[in-house]
């Protein structure tokens, strides 16, 4: 679907339209909103008041740079919010760390922006290809233990790792982050 389809079905209520854009930025959203939350409340709550907004005020937006907007301005003022109010509550907070989350949105974003690609990225990979990039660059093992765990050849963990890094170059190179 192209970009006008979005805003008309959007600006009309089409809940399935609602749907693939919650289901485009969620993932990414929850990343943002971890980072700014340090733990103090679910991600997901955030985000979900953020949703909610968006369909309120449905019919504002002239393309999908301005949902997209929307959205991440209105988790970051919400996570501020929360972290203002842990602040009074907590005493020991002081202003230097609300100043430096703020610095950091720009940050925070493009990380929740690369973490999603890459993790959308990892689920185009054969299975056996992501397996052994789980075990190795998010597990941490050797490639001895990664054939031991698997069951096969040290050479064909170093093949399907190479496999895997070719490819994973390839779906990167032609994803686009600012794109929708």
């Amino acid at each position: 679907m192209n970009e006008e389809i979005y805003i008309t079905g959007l600006q009309r209520g089409n809940e399935q339209i609602f749907r693939e854009i919650f289901d485009t930025y969620h993932t990414r959203l929850c990343y943002f909103a971890t980072t700014l939350l340090n733990g103090e409340e679910p991600p997901e709550d955030v985000v979900q008041e953020a949703f909610a907004k968006l369909w309120q005020k449905k019919v504002n937006f002239p393309d999908m740079q301005s949902v997209k907007a929307f959205l991440y301005i209105t988790v970051k003022n919400r996570c501020l919010n929360i972290y203002k109010h842990d602040k009074v509550v907590k005493k020991y907070n002081d202003l230097l760390q609300q100043d430096t989350h703020e610095d950091d949105a720009a940050s925070y974003i493009i990380e929740a922006e690369v973490l999603e690609e890459v993790y959308q990225a990892l689920q185009k990979l054969p299975d056996g290809c992501r397996n052994v990039v789980k075990l190795s660059y998010f597990e941490g093992l050797k490639n001895k233990d990664i054939a031991s765990q698997l069951q096969v050849s040290i050479n064909t963990v170093k093949t399907q790792k190479k496999r895997a890094l070719h490819l994973l170059r390839g779906i990167l190179k032609v994803t686009n982050l600012w794109m929708f």
